[in-house]
């Protein structure tokens, strides 16, 4: 959060005014996101495990050459303006033979997109998928190893169901999602340039609304759907001498990640 507090009390004026700047939460290295940081990005090559390597299959000339996987668990990813999303869990083969590559076929909700390679790893294992693919429910599999001077063989053994999640933010470069302003009794609330990612270009585009949510007690309401423009901005007023904790919000969907700015102090 980059928060800045301004308090003025008017010289001549009787009227006392708060003003409130708040920004999203942790971000990752690679594309600001409004939750937990993720590895969104798609590593280098280098940085992706290989078949080929010793410790992804039994030593020794075996024929015919059979690998299959024994884990096949991903982690869900977030779609950002890269053009591919990197997936990462874990790809454990197991069996015998001197791979060469992996390719597994890509579904994105029950449609499939295509094939990519598919790196082995604890934990760091796993795809990358083009953005342009879409957001959603993804499932891999089935996936065919290729060897060394030996027939390709197909492994029909399908992954968990996992997400891709278009990401949300605000674009602004200092990071202010939310300010607020009191005025007495008056509050008003600005929106600033809450946008969603789209795959198909890669460019974010207005979010289309996000929610005013007040704490009450230790529980989260919501106070007012705030309509956004189109360049992510939106704004709200309301009366009231009570005083409250504010934040913007969206949930969390199979197809966009949850957006949140963090916790206004009482105003």
């Amino acid at each position: 959060m980059r928060p800045s507090t301004l308090v003025r009390s008017g010289a001549v004026l009787t009227a006392t005014a708060l003003a409130i700047t708040l920004g999203t939460g942790p971000a990752s290295a690679t594309d600001s996101t409004s939750s937990s940081a993720v590895r969104a990005a798609a590593p280098a090559a280098e940085a992706r495990g290989s078949f080929a390597d010793a410790a992804a299959r039994t030593s020794g000339p075996v024929k015919p050459a059979a690998v299959t996987l024994g884990t096949f668990r991903l982690n869900s990813g977030v779609i950002t303006s890269k053009d591919l999303t990197g997936i990462f869990g874990d790809v454990i083969p197991s069996g015998s033979g001197t791979v060469t590559s992996a390719v597994t076929t890509v579904t994105v909700n029950g449609v499939v997109k295509g094939q990519v390679p598919l790196y082995p790893g604890d934990d760091n294992g796993g795809v990358d998928i083009p953005r342009v693919w879409g957001s959603g429910a993804v499932v891999l599999g089935p996936t065919t190893f290729n060897y060394q001077g030996e027939p390709s063989t197909l492994e029909t053994k399908k992954s968990n169901t996992f997400y891709v999640r278009k990401n949300i933010k605000t674009t602004r470069s200092d990071g202010i999602a939310l300010k607020i302003r009191r005025v007495n009794s008056n509050i008003s609330f600005k929106a600033q340039q809450i946008k969603i990612v789209n795959p198909s270009s890669g460019q974010y585009v207005s979010a289309g609304s996000v929610k005013l949510q007040y704490k009450s007690g230790t529980t989260w309401k919501t106070k007012k759907t705030i309509k956004l423009d189109s360049s992510g901005n939106g704004s709200y007023s309301r009366t009231t001498s009570s005083k409250y904790r504010y934040r913007l919000f969206i949930s969390k969907t199979s197809r966009s990640v949850e957006f949140r700015t963090e916790q206004s102090s009482r105003i």
